[in-house]
């Protein structure tokens, strides 16, 4: 099984990239392979509605998005995590999820137009947002959740964390939601498709 970790904060070993770290300890420790990439640390451009058919390929953009489609293609299961930015994700995870278009685009057969999944085969993944003790999870949650479904990506369940405070990296403090995390990944795995 492999295990595909994707950050969307633009904050280094923030809140965000802990409880995913955390997660992904949570999936190791049923010896799977599993790694993390930050979006923030990636070259990605924004989609351009281009409403081509890239295949074989995922985009007709070349930047780190193929990184990240080769990835999820391997994957079978996927962590994602987002600080929430005026009540929705981070601008970091709205990017990755519009480049993720391409994964069910649009073609034509027959004078008729479908969608047409690219990923096959099932995943299954988990979501995690943290956020201000007066933000609202809903619209975020909603956001990821519909990639999921976009993706063809089996929702397992969720991890929301609200703070009052804004130190970096404070999270790890909290031995609750830490043990939560890991035991977020525990579920991950043995979650059915």
């Amino acid at each position: 099984m492999r295990i595909l970790g994707i950050s969307g904060s633009p904050v280094k070993n923030g809140n965000v990239d802990l409880l995913v770290q955390q997660v992904i300890k949570g999936v190791k420790s049923k010896r799977v392979k599993a790694e993390i990439l930050y979006l923030d640390r990636m070259n990605i451009s924004p989609c351009k509605s281009c409403s081509k058919n890239p295949e074989p390929e995922f985009c007709m953009i070349k930047d780190d998005m193929d990184i990240i489609y080769d990835k999820l293609k391997k994957s079978d299961a996927l962590v994602l995590g987002s600080p929430i930015y005026f009540d929705t994700i981070s601008a970091q995870m709205k990017l990755f999820l519009d480049r993720c278009n391409c994964l069910t685009p649009l073609v034509k057969k027959n004078n008729r137009y479908y969608f047409k999944s690219r990923l096959k085969r099932k995943r299954k993944g988990v979501i995690i947002l943290v956020a201000g003790e007066k933000q609202r999870f809903d619209y975020a949650l909603s956001t990821l959740k519909g990639f999921f479904i976009w993706a063809n990506i089996k929702f397992v369940d969720k991890l929301l964390y609200s703070h009052s405070f804004f130190e970096k990296g404070k999270v790890k403090e909290d031995k609750k939601i830490m043990q939560k995390a890991f035991d977020l990944g525990k579920k991950l795995w043995s979650a059915k498709l």
